[in-house]
Formats: C-alpha cells, structure tokens, sequence
C-alpha cells in the first residue's frame, strides 16, 4: 500500500494494465522491451502500477513473449488498438483497471498518484487532459468496472477508438501534474530525448 499525503491509494478493486500488445511498426522493435529508466518499459511499468493496485497484468497479443511474472493478459479478439487490451482485461476481471501504454515513458509515481487522488468513481474513467490535442488522454486512465458494457456497446456499433469513448461518456478529466507525462514515443529517433 502506497500514501501520498495521508490518502491511501491502494484500492482492492484496482488492477494495473500495461498497454503493450501493438505492433511497434513506426518504431521497428517492440516497444515494451526499450529501456527507459533502467529496465525494459513493460517491467518498470508493472512494478509501479503494483505499487498502487491489487495486481498487474501487460496487456499483449497471444504470439508475444511475455513472462508468466508479468500475468501477460492475450488480447481476445480481433479489434485493432489499445481498445482490445482494455476489453480483454475488463473480460479478464470485472475490476476497475488503471491503464497505461507502454510508450509513454515519462509516467512516473507523480503521474500515477495525482490520477489516482483526482479519481471519480462515479464516472465511467478518470484520465488526463491532452493540452496539446485540447482531448482526452486514454493511454493513461482509471477505468472503471461499470463502463465494461458501455465499452463493448462502444466496440459492437464499430467504434475502437478509446479516445472517442471518453469524449462521448462522462467522464473526468484532470490536468496532469507536468505536460510531458503524457508524450508517447513512437518513432526510434524519439528514443533519445
């Protein structure tokens, strides 16, 4: 269990979700496994997101080779995006899920504990606001347990993107404690900042 301030984070019914099952395409080689703060990215973000959540799992597709010590969660359907990992984990456990994408290598416990001190039960997810793309940021948010129908509603009437999700739903959105939290890497000459 975790504290920042005297507000206890760890929430039984909260898991972690690493976002790692895509392709890697613009970058050449799977993101997951580039080393940004000392270890490979899918690692690190694990054992931060199990410092504030009950468990957590990476999110990948069935033909990946991740650890059995990181709870690898196989994609179950054929949706393209981070929308099939978070379903699948939704299927997995019916918990709300703290998800984070792989490449997004400046989330810290900064970023993680101002979302989990800014989070709203009540509403479907608890994300970051994108100053630069004045939208919502999906690859960083609380999820929650009750917006699993609403998402698979949301992916059967052919929508995948999980950003429109949030932009169609209530949900709430914080300011994030810095702006470069929510800069993702996808391109090999971004690996060097």
């Amino acid at each position: 269990m975790n504290t920042i301030g005297n507000i206890k984070t760890e929430d039984s019914f909260l898991n972690g979700l690493v976002l790692a099952g895509g392709y890697s395409t613009r970058m050449g080689t799977d993101k997951s496994l580039i080393v940004y703060n000392g270890r490979p990215q899918r690692e690190f973000l694990f054992e931060l997101l199990k410092k504030y959540c009950a468990d957590a799992f990476v999110s990948c597709r069935s033909e990946q080779l991740v650890p059995a010590a990181f709870n690898p969660l196989f994609d179950r359907s054929d949706l393209s995006g981070p929308l099939n990992g978070i379903l699948s984990a939704f299927h997995h456990m019916g918990s709300s899920w703290l998800a984070v994408a792989v490449d997004m290598p400046f989330v810290d416990d900064r970023a993680i504990g101002t979302l989990l001190l800014n989070r709203d039960k009540t509403k479907m997810a608890t994300c970051y606001f994108n100053k630069d793309t004045q939208q919502p940021e999906p690859l960083l948010t609380i999820w929650e347990a009750h917006a699993h129908a609403h998402l698979l509603a949301f992916a059967k009437s052919g929508n995948i993107s999980p950003r429109e999700f949030l932009k169609t739903h209530p949900v709430k959105m914080v300011n994030p404690p810095d702006d470069k939290i929510l800069r993702n890497v996808n391109y090999p000459g971004e690996i060097n900042f």
